[in-house]
């Protein structure tokens, strides 16, 4: 495929419905999702894969995070199921680019509506594209997110800049006399 296709993102999911969870505790086996991480337990997983989950109510309205394992969502978040032939963690970078808080209505409590989240358009290139643009996103978020990878990798390469300089500024040639 040469360039994109732009499809709304209904057409890019097989489903993109409201989280039901009503059973919560603190200590069962599975999270409960909200719209921003996970807000309880429960005894009973409803979802049993990777999923977006997009914040549909209140000040987060538009945030997006991924969930995965077995787990339960509340009705206050947008669960998206894409669809197997596109990239789940490049529609998710997507999601997370376009700034979904901007579909938001309502003033005291905001609110985005799954039949507003189902017409945003995209940009869907080749399945190669999106693996491609999903690794580097992957690989520099962990350089950023992982303190223990990106630090130390950071600091290495900044001293071998510092050695190199150093040893080209005390580097001297001689003089001939």
């Amino acid at each position: 495929m040469f360039g994109y296709a732009k499809l709304e993102l209904g057409e890019v999911c097989s489903s993109i419905s409201s989280g039901k969870s009503k059973e919560r505790s603190k200590t069962g086996p599975y999270p409960v999702y909200g719209s921003t991480g996970i807000i309880a337990r429960t005894n009973r997983a409803s979802y049993d894969k990777t999923n977006i989950l997009i914040a549909r109510v209140g000040a987060n309205a538009g945030y997006v995070h991924l969930a995965s394992g077995s787990y339960d969502v509340s009705d206050n978040t947008l669960i998206a199921d894409i669809k197997p032939e596109n990239n789940l963690k490049y529609i998710f970078y997507i999601l997370q680019n376009i700034a979904l808080n901007r579909f938001a209505k309502g003033g005291g409590q905001p609110l985005i509506t799954a039949g507003k989240i189902k017409q945003i358009e995209i940009k869907i290139p080749d399945q190669i594209t999106q693996d491609k643009v999903v690794k580097i996103l992957d690989e520099f978020e962990m350089i950023c997110t992982d303190l223990n990878a990106g630090i130390p990798a950071e600091i290495n390469v900044r001293n071998k800049q510092y050695e190199f300089y150093r040893d080209k500024l005390m580097t001297f040639k001689e003089k001939l006399k």
